[in-house]
């Protein structure tokens, strides 16, 4: 009982002095705070559960080496996920691919679609066009175009969230006063 009772001051000493610590380190590796939250409350539960009861001499470094271990696993939950997600999509995709070959009036459509696509991109301000091109179709990273272009990434956000919105009310007016003419 005695045992139990220095073993939870124990913990609960580590807790108020690395949560902290465990927090940041999660944070900087995942880039999510929610993650970074929930993997170090892991790390306690991992600490309170295990079966080896001999004592921890320094506490700190072995909450770190079990952080370690909580990162690898979820980096690999992680990549697992998104090969489920991939393969589903590509499974779609194909799907989808195929059933447009078939049918061709979703190839007209999707045509369609792209003729006015490219009549909204070039009615789009130059600065604006080019931070969406270089965004949707080159794969720059926000960052990046903002150095390309010298502008802040915040102006980067606006022509992108503008172009999107221009491009999305253009095509869907488009198809609109093609679906009137019918």
């Amino acid at each position: 009982m005695a045992s139990d009772k220095s073993m939870a001051q124990k913990i609960s000493c580590a807790y108020q002095s690395t949560y902290g610590q465990l927090v940041r380190f999660f944070q900087k590796r995942t880039g999510n705070c929610h993650d970074a939250d929930d993997l170090s409350q892991d790390v306690f539960t991992l600490w309170l559960n295990r079966k080896e009861q001999t004592p921890v001499q320094e506490q700190r470094a072995f909450l770190f080496k079990i952080a370690n271990h909580v990162l690898i696993d979820h980096w690999r939950k992680n990549q697992k996920q998104k090969n489920i997600y991939q393969d589903d999509y590509e499974v779609e995709e194909a799907t989808q691919h195929y059933i447009t070959e078939l049918d061709p009036g979703c190839v007209l459509e999707h045509q369609q679609r792209l003729v006015l696509l490219n009549e909204a991109l070039t009615l789009l301000p130059p600065r604006r066009r080019e931070a969406f091109v270089l965004y949707r179709f080159d794969g720059l990273s926000q960052s990046e175009i903002a150095e390309r272009m010298e502008i802040s990434i915040s102006m980067v956000e606006k022509h992108i969230a503008a172009a999107l919105l221009h491009c999305k009310r253009y095509v869907d007016a488009g198809q609109e006063n093609r679906s009137h003419d019918e």
